[in-house]
């Protein structure tokens, strides 16, 4: 039984679950917007390679004055991005994708009412082919926003190409046609209207995701504590029992729990609790369940360990509490501890858990009874 299987099987939320490669969970929407970071930095390591190229075919004669001196300029600007690029926030690649769409809507705009027919097509072939790309890249890292971008974008480049065929300099490029304004104005309206519609649904899914697991949460976590309760304990049991690995049960008591209530109030009672919740979570692995089982009571469920091991880490854990708990009041607890290697029930187990914790409670306290 695997730590991710355990952790699958029982539903649990992240905290009781195997951390990350870099210990930290996202969520749709932060990975869409790493996956658009990256996918950004491709398309611009691309583009500075095509710059690159376009540079040096000028060296041998070939391409337009307008032409080699934008790719010059491209690729300066592509070099340093690329160069400082590790070291910008999620922020700057934000801002980096829209001042490049600007750029290429610059370069569209440039093509169309300026430029002569050979530029023109080449900066009407930029914008056709990166746009889109850089369109649903945005859509990626603006979220919601990206619908106005992309609306922006279409209505500025079909207006600028409307204008500029009326040119009879693109006569000769058969850019002259009206039509081809309109068009793309509506072809990059209905683009962004669909990426719009794909962005508010996985808006409302991740919504959703977010209430189930805050729900799923809340009913696998002790409010007081904030460890697991006593369902998933059960369950961590069942799924056990179900399996060949050995483990070991520890119920867990607190000494003269009601006294510490009566003498010092509940308030202290309950830093008490929490207190004895955090070193025991600290102390045991993430495959260990550590649970509040009711009351003053707390069970521990410690997967692949000898009977020696089991009692070893118990009296450890019985140690910790005593000297982790004298800045609030000190206080001792009782353990009784069952292994799993005799082939019995949960039931059973459990019985013979709470058998030891009361032998432990009948010889004095504070001590560790393995049975």
């Amino acid at each position: 039984m695997s730590q991710e299987t355990t952790t699958q099987l029982l539903g649990l939320p992240t905290e009781y679950g195997v951390p990350g490669e870099d210990g930290k969970a996202y969520s749709a929407a932060e990975v869409d917007q790493r996956s658009a970071s990256r996918m950004l930095r491709v398309l611009m390591l691309f583009a500075w390679a095509l710059a690159g190229a376009v540079m040096v075919s000028a060296f041998l004669g070939y391409g337009t004055d307008l032409s080699n001196l934008l790719a010059g300029g491209w690729f300066a600007l592509f070099s340093v991005l690329l160069l400082v690029w590790p070291r910008l926030t999620l922020a700057w690649h934000r801002g980096i994708a829209v001042v490049i769409l600007m750029l290429i809507v610059m370069r569209w705009a440039v093509s169309w009412l300026y430029a002569e027919p050979a530029d023109a097509m080449i900066g009407v072939m930029i914008g056709l082919l990166y746009t889109p790309v850089l369109v649903i890249i945005t859509t990626l890292l603006w979220g919601r926003l990206s619908l106005y971008i992309g609306a922006g974008t279409g209505l500025v480049m079909g207006l600028v190409a409307y204008l500029g065929s009326s040119r009879e300099a693109l006569s000769g490029a058969y850019l002259d046609d009206w039509r081809i304004g309109p068009l793309v104005l509506c072809v990059y309206g209905l683009f962004s209207w669909l990426l719009g519609i794909w962005v508010r649904e996985r808006d409302e899914l991740r919504e959703t995701a977010e209430r189930v697991e805050r729900l799923r949460k809340a009913a696998n976590t002790d409010t007081l504590t904030g460890i697991a309760n006593r369902r998933v304990a059960e369950r961590a049991l069942n799924l056990f029992a179900t399996g060949q690995r050995r483990y070991a049960v520890m119920m867990i008591d607190i000494d003269h729990f009601k006294a510490i209530n009566d003498q010092h109030g509940h308030d202290t009672g309950d830093r008490i609790l929490q207190r004895i919740a955090e070193v025991l979570k600290a102390r045991m692995r993430v495959q260990d369940t550590v649970a509040r089982w009711g009351g003053e009571e707390f069970l521990v469920i410690v997967e692949s360990v000898t009977r020696d091991e089991s009692a070893s880490i118990a009296e450890s854990l019985r140690q910790m509490i005593e000297k982790g708990t004298g800045d609030i009041l000190k206080t001792t607890i009782s353990i009784g501890v069952a292994h799993s290697d005799t082939g019995q029930s949960v039931d059973q187990i459990l019985k013979r858990a709470d058998e030891g914790l009361y032998a432990a409670k009948n010889s004095g306290r504070n001590k560790v009874v393995t049975v």
